[in-house]
């Protein structure tokens, strides 16, 4: 029985299906030929010369010259089964040898029965046997005639021996041979605009709306489903661009209140209580901002201008300082190089690197040193030397809404829009620990192969 959830292959089913087509189609034009053949010897035969070969195979020579009679079980059983069989063989000398009642003129048409290799007699005038043939065969040294009657009529045995005739078996295996090697052959090449279309599909992002399937390609018989895949297509770019409209409306909408707040927590007095909800307001009104770069991108993503990562790290470090200083937390800034050149957007690497330097000072604790460092490879690296994140939660701390611990400050986007505009900028992210066992985020861009001379 057919495991169903093992797949299907479409080459083996067609195979399977004209290998048993041929066969059936071979086995029904062989009927449709025995038929008639078995009605004409039926007509004009009437006994079934098989007979002939079970009695060339009883008959040897022996070493005077004579012929000898050796039954066969199968001969044994035709003069079991029919009381009036008789037959007379002879050889090209004269040498004879016979079983059952032989008329006596049998024995005057010794000489002639030399001279006929195939003959049927319908009026023999053998007594009770109205029928006779006579036919030519071969054994060891040399051919003999044989004449029989009383034997076994024509019937559907010849049907046996048409479907075991060495042309038939031939041609079916010639054909099956032909079916297993050809039809995967075209299959194949039938299918081939199927794997092209596969890897259209693989290229689908869904940061590239707008991508549909050709069925220029594939066979019409998948034209439905690839025009059905296309309209899934369509509907979940409808669906992404509803739900990117929403975030962008909504981080647009509480820029206005985030500004209230600032400027309300501006007219507070100094104190602890102060700085965190400072820090707070500008975690908010970071992540409102990176939501618009992110959506602005998507509108318009346009050809990305060459970019000076040391001169952005540089003034994220000093926008960010006096909110490290109000915390506690010791700020610095590094590079390796002048400058160091990428392409992308300023607006959104600058989020990014924001939010990093922010992610530390609200997991980081009190009192931690945070440095900001950019290396000539095109690296940014926000170190702190807080307590550091756990192997374990290291991939996941990118996902979405995702938070270690349910009672932590922040919505679980900040990282997660980080990781997307630094993929979206062809780089990658990844946190790791420093020596003093506190968290490394490091930023890996490509460098541009256009930057102006330093």
């Amino acid at each position: 029985m057919r495991n169903p959830s093992r797949p299907r292959s479409l080459r083996s089913i067609l195979t399977r299906g004209l290998v048993l087509i041929q066969i059936l189609v071979l086995v029904s034009f062989t009927l449709a030929a025995t038929v008639p053949i078995i009605n004409i010897l039926t007509t004009n035969q009437g006994l079934d010369e098989t007979v002939m070969d079970h009695i060339a195979r009883s008959i040897s020579r022996r070493t005077d010259g004579a012929l000898q009679l050796d039954p066969t079980p199968a001969l044994l059983r035709v003069r079991d089964n029919y009381s009036q069989f008789m037959f007379y063989a002879v050889d090209a000398n004269g040498h004879s040898v016979s079983m059952g009642d032989v008329p006596g003129p049998v024995y005057l048409m010794t000489t002639a029965l030399t001279h006929i290799s195939s003959a049927n007699l319908t009026e023999s005038g053998f007594q009770g046997r109205p029928e006779a043939i006579i036919r030519k065969r071969s054994i060891s040294d040399g051919p003999i005639w044989i004449l029989s009657a009383g034997g076994p009529p024509i019937g559907l045995g010849l049907i046996r021996v048409a479907f075991s005739n060495p042309f038939f078996v031939g041609l079916l295996v010639f054909l099956t041979s032909v079916t297993l090697i050809i039809i995967p052959i075209l299959i194949r090449r039938a299918l081939r605009g199927v794997e092209e279309v596969a890897d259209e599909a693989g290229l689908i992002d869904i940061n590239k709306p707008g991508v549909r399937l050709s069925d220029r390609s594939v066979p019409t018989e998948l034209h439905p489903l690839v025009h059905a895949f296309n309209t899934a297509l369509g509907r979940i770019d409808e669906g992404v661009e509803r739900q990117q409209r929403f975030m962008a409306d909504a981080a647009h909408e509480l820029r206005t209140p985030i500004a209230i707040l600032q400027t309300r927590l501006d007219m507070l007095p100094s104190g602890e209580q102060r700085t965190l909800l400072e820090l707070d307001v500008a975690r908010l009104s970071g992540m409102a901002n990176q939501l618009l770069d992110l959506h602005r991108m998507e509108l318009s993503p346009g050809i990305p201008q060459v970019v000076d990562l040391v001169e952005i790290a540089s003034q994220v470090t000093a926008d960010v300082a006096p909110l490290a200083i109000s915390a506690g937390n010791d700020l610095s800034f590094s590079a390796d190089a002048k400058a160091v050149h990428v392409r992308g957007d300023a607006g959104a690497l600058s989020r990014a690197i924001t939010n990093l330097v922010q992610n530390a000072m609200t997991h980081g604790g009190p009192d931690i040193a945070i440095e900001v460092s950019v290396s000539a490879s095109g690296r940014v690296l926000v170190s702190d030397t807080g307590p550091g994140i756990s192997p374990e939660h290291r991939e996941e701390i990118f996902w979405p809404f995702h938070r270690l611990a349910p009672l932590q400050h922040g919505a679980g986007l900040g990282l997660s829009l980080v990781s997307d505009i630094v993929r979206r900028h062809g780089g990658d992210v990844t946190v790791g620990s420093n020596e003093s066992g506190g968290a490394v985020f490091e930023i890996t861009l490509p460098l541009a192969t256009d930057a102006p001379a330093k």
